[in-house]
């Protein structure tokens, strides 16, 4: 019975202790898409790319780059790519151009019609002209 009373106070004490670092976790937003790495530079390996207007979690900052955590994923951003508020930008709406072609034939366009010529109405045996 006190080994359970031992396990849940050495518990508590670690909640307790824990709380307050993520109680002072600060959130930003990214202003543009911007690379999420292993470490605070760019010579280290990316990790993800996040788009621009994503909540991000800040850890810590150094110098010009900060650990953020990000969806369970953790790694580093250049803070020039953070903003405290979100930003929210204007939708530009683009209409499409319609292009109208003309019908596709295949690899050329149809043959003209050849002219109209009536058949003869005569009636003779093969090789004999009509009068």
């Amino acid at each position: 019975m006190t080994c359970r009373k031992l396990l849940s106070a050495i518990f508590i004490s670690i909640g307790l202790f824990a709380w307050p670092a993520y109680a002072a976790a600060d959130v930003a937003y990214t202003t543009g898409n911007v690379n999420l790495r292993t470490g605070p530079g760019t010579t280290y390996g990316r990790v993800a790319t996040l788009a621009a207007g994503l909540r991000v979690t800040i850890l810590s900052c150094q110098s010009n780059w900060c650990q953020v955590g990000y969806q369970g994923m953790r790694g580093w951003l250049s803070a020039n790519y953070l903003e405290r508020s979100a930003v929210i930008r204007p939708t530009i709406v683009v209409r499409p151009t319609i292009v109208v072609r003309p019908p596709y034939y295949g690899h050329r366009p149809p043959l003209p019609r050849p002219p109209y010529r009536p058949r003869p109405t005569c009636r003779i045996a093969p090789g004999y002209p009509c009068r």
